[in-house]
């Protein structure tokens, strides 16, 4: 995610990412609305519940990232998380191989691509821009496009 959106994001939920490892956002720029959302209603929820707002109680994000595909949280291991809260959490992991990571369009995982290349929900027009080969195994795997101008800004 850029730096602009991964601000936005730590600026609105302090605690809730208080704990977000050194890589931030592991994930692209589509899913942005998706993740912003799930911010509000882990905190909507957890508010709901009575959760103190300190750091010993509060829900705190550890890593955010993208894996086969769709959107994984995890939580730290010092406070307890609700079956409430992960329901809001695979809700929104489900609705992200539905959603384009990198433009937010209506997007699927192509599962052609599966075998010998990064999984990624794309949408047809980010697909074509973007993965515009079949990858054959033989092939080496490029990076998921995030990813790819994560590592061009740090070698610059």
């Amino acid at each position: 995610m850029n730096p602009e959106n991964t601000a936005r994001l730590l600026a609105a939920y302090p605690l809730l990412y208080r704990e977000l490892r050194e890589w931030g956002f592991e994930c692209g720029d589509g899913w942005f609305d998706l993740i912003w959302y799930l911010s509000a209603d882990i905190e909507s929820a957890a508010r709901l519940e009575g959760i103190p707002e300190t750091a010993g109680s509060w829900p705190s994000v550890r890593i955010l990232k993208q894996k086969f595909g769709s959107l994984r949280v995890q939580f730290g291991f010092d406070v307890p998380v609700s079956k409430s809260i992960r329901a809001l959490v695979d809700k929104a992991s489900e609705r992200s191989t539905e959603t384009c990571e990198l433009c937010g369009a209506p997007g699927m995982i192509d599962r052609e691509c599966e075998q010998g290349a990064w999984v990624e929900a794309l949408c047809a027009s980010c697909r074509k821009t973007h993965r515009p080969q079949r990858q054959t195994r033989d092939q080496p795997r490029p990076l998921p496009v995030w990813m790819q101008e994560r590592n061009n800004k740090g070698s610059m």
